[in-house]
């Protein structure tokens, strides 16, 4: 699994690419998705409820009357994308740190989590 620091570069890597804001600071999404993690890799997404969009929204939820709705969608976009790179990192190898976070982003880009949207029904 990709320490910390390499998910932050990745919501970097998402800024400059303008997937989420550029003063979206989303290092409690990060602890959030490795708090209680007992199963590392792919595999965690289905042991763990939080691991899945639907669980990382219901999270989400919680914050819907501290923050926007623009700062919310920015934290599931994060949230996803820290599910895409961990899941990258755990099928195949890389040569180093930038090529796994281009994979990543490819991944992240056909799966459609760019268009996500966070907004409470």
């Amino acid at each position: 699994m990709p320490s910390r620091r390499v998910h932050l570069k990745f919501d970097e890597y998402l800024k400059e690419h303008g997937v989420i804001h550029g003063y979206t600071y989303a290092d409690s999404v990060h602890r959030r998705m490795d708090k209680d993690l007992v199963v590392w890799g792919s595999e965690h997404r289905e042991i763990d409820f939080y691991h899945s969009e639907e669980g990382i929204r219901e999270w989400l939820k919680g914050f819907s009357h501290l923050a926007y709705q623009e700062t919310l969608t920015d934290y599931l976009r994060v949230a996803m994308g820290h599910l895409v790179l961990d899941d990258m990192a755990s099928r195949y190898e890389y040569k180093n740190e930038y090529e796994l976070m281009k994979s990543a982003y490819r991944s992240f880009i056909q799966r459609g989590f760019h268009r996500r949207y966070f907004k409470e029904k």
